[in-house]
């Protein structure tokens, strides 16, 4: 889980508007899809990756697992609520390998990042 908080803190950098939240809210969706792949009796991995751009920051999560976890109601951490909660829009993809969530959070674009910025950048624990 730290080393996905760390991920993104680093791609987003020091100073971005969206730096805490997207660090905090990769940290639930790591919890939680940690423990849902425990319970499905698979080995726990995951993939992280960022896509900024000047208006937006979309942070994905894909994990192995059974692909039980498909909507808020049906999960019984916080981890997707507070994604629901917090974020501009999101969404869940779920195969019988794994899940794939998706968070969008908006930013202020009165103040442009530096020319050039729309990187995604991707790490795999």
């Amino acid at each position: 889980m730290r080393a996905a908080r760390r991920f993104v803190a680093s791609r987003l950098g020091d100073g971005h508007p969206c730096r805490d939240d997207a660090v905090q809210l990769i940290g639930e969706l790591v919890a939680e899809s940690l423990r849902h792949a425990v319970s499905c009796g698979r080995p726990p991995g995951y993939g992280v990756s960022v896509l900024a751009t000047p208006a937006a920051v979309r942070v994905t999560l894909s994990t192995q697992g059974c692909g039980c976890w498909t909507s808020p109601e049906l999960t019984p951490g916080r981890g997707v609520h507070l994604v629901d909660l917090f974020t501009r829009r999101w969404g869940v993809s779920a195969s019988r390998t794994g899940v794939c969530v998706w968070f969008e959070l908006g930013h202020d674009a009165a103040v442009p990042p530096p020319r050039g910025v729309e990187s995604e950048s991707t790490r795999t624990a």
